[in-house]
């Protein structure tokens, strides 16, 4: 993924843009955008064409949807975080360890879809609860992730699409080979 941003914001502009539900689009994003412990986020997130030093949206119950398209992440988390109306992440690059631990719940008719990223971390899904489809797919996991595993206290309500995967999908814990 060759991405090549327009021009420079700091943090603090993104989190404004965001705030006022607007889209980040074709920027590097320096500094630490922090949605972290925002109780109910009421506005959509759309993150495109960026490369992003610093995301933190542990804690946080997003009201509206959150995609993330062609965008280049240095550092990601989502720790607790609820995705009630859906999240897309789609043709991303993720340069660390990304968790979604204890979060999901995305609504009946809200899909999680996570297709064709390259993520060079470790991606820990344990303790999530997917309340409608969720898909991952076509995706590169250099260090594997737990979205398959049996051991997890993983709970789908509709059977999840995980597939054409590179990398391991089922790791029981997570300094496994």
């Amino acid at each position: 993924m060759d991405i090549r941003p327009k021009h420079n914001i700091s943090a603090a502009r993104a989190l404004g843009l965001l705030t006022f539900g607007k889209p980040i689009n074709d920027a590097y994003v320096g500094g630490e955008i922090y949605l972290s412990g925002e109780s109910a986020w009421d506005k959509e997130v759309v993150i495109s064409n960026c490369i992003v030093e610093y995301f933190d949206g542990c804690v946080t119950e997003f009201h509206q949807p959150v995609k993330f398209i062609n965008t280049h992440f240095k550092d990601c988390r989502f720790i607790s975080a609820m995705f009630l109306k859906g999240l897309i992440v789609e043709n991303c690059t993720f340069d660390s360890y990304l968790s979604l631990e204890s979060g999901g719940h995305n609504q009946s008719g809200y899909p999680v879809t996570i297709k064709n990223n390259k993520f060079e971390g470790f991606v820990n899904f344990a303790d999530c609860w997917y309340m409608s489809d969720i898909s991952v797919t076509d995706n590169t996991f250099l260090k594997g992730t737990n979205i398959g595993s049996q051991n997890q206290y993983l709970t789908f309500v509709v059977q999840p699409i995980i597939m054409n995967n590179i990398g391991r999908t089922d790791i029981e814990a997570e300094d496994a080979d």
